[in-house]
């Protein structure tokens, strides 16, 4: 952010009047604030930040009249199931309580702003699918994948793969929420599935170079599960994958058609090579 026209403000989620204070004045308010995680560690933090946080942020915002909330939520925060029926707003939020514990604080923190828009909130709730894209200084997970992949790390891949929405198609959609997005009213914002396979493809002919990728079957990343626990707990790094992350790719939807944002606030996602090969670009330029 050093490099942007910004004002950084450090708070925190659990103070409503902070919240209030820096809100004052605001047009609109984005909500991205949230703890992602597909492991089950930390459970109460992850509720104190999607689902109280949340309450706070609600508040603080109808504290401060503000004229729009655009709240970031997740695709997961839908029932997968049935997997082989298209995936849209009509889709059941997640009521299982055997579902991840990321999944259920999601569709906890929705009805949180349904309550909230109840009382006068003008708010819209924005479900993306994986986000990827240039600009991830962090990087993200799925960055990490990417570089992997980049310094021919990554030769083996398993035959699994996921929706991937470019971060400035989410963006530019998530800007045209302030006039275009309806009180109460949730989008789900899709891209394009892709396989690991696919993406590794993608990356090794934008780089020129050649790759004997080896696909293993679904099912035999279980079996590696006790070695990528073990190799966190001796670096002290979160897990590559978990049974979480699995449990995602596992049960999951391939065709989200999108069409009410499409129609409503206007979403357009680029074609995934585009995404992957900008992106391969801004991590050449700037990662170490």
């Amino acid at each position: 952010l050093s490099n942007l026209d910004v004002k950084i403000v450090r708070g925190n989620l659990s103070d409503p009047k902070f919240l209030s204070s820096k809100m004052e004045g605001c047009d609109a308010v984005f909500h991205s604030a949230a703890y992602v995680a597909v492991e089950n560690i930390n459970i109460p933090l992850m509720h104190e930040i999607n689902v109280v946080g949340t309450k706070n942020i609600c508040r603080a915002a109808l504290d401060a009249n503000i004229p729009k909330l655009i709240h970031f939520s997740s695709v997961h925060a839908f029932q997968q199931t049935p997997t082989d029926e298209p995936l849209d707003e009509r889709r059941p939020l997640v009521r299982n309580k055997n579902a991840p514990p990321y999944d259920k604080s999601k569709a906890e923190a929705q009805h949180v702003i349904y309550n909230a828009c109840n009382k006068g909130l003008n708010a819209v709730i924005l479900h993306p699918t994986g986000i990827i894209g240039p600009y991830d200084f962090k990087p993200s997970r799925m960055g990490k994948v990417l570089l992997d992949i980049m310094k021919k790390k990554m030769l083996i891949n398993i035959n699994a793969g996921f929706n991937w929405v470019d971060v400035r198609d989410v963006s530019n959609t998530a800007i045209n929420c302030i006039t275009a997005g309806k009180q109460g009213q949730h989008y789900i914002i899709p891209g394009q599935w892709a396989t690991f396979k696919q993406i590794s493809t993608i990356i090794s002919n934008q780089l020129h170079f050649r790759t004997n990728y080896l696909t293993l079957p679904f099912w035999s990343a279980y079996l590696a599960l006790p070695f990528a626990f073990m190799f966190s707990k001796l670096t002290g790094s979160r897990p590559s994958f978990s049974r979480g992350s699995l449990h995602a790719l596992a049960e999951q939807c391939q065709k989200i058609p999108g069409t009410l944002a499409r129609d409503e606030i206007g979403h357009q996602s680029r074609p995934l090579i585009e995404t992957i090969n900008d992106t391969i670009t801004w991590f050449q330029k700037h990662a170490n």
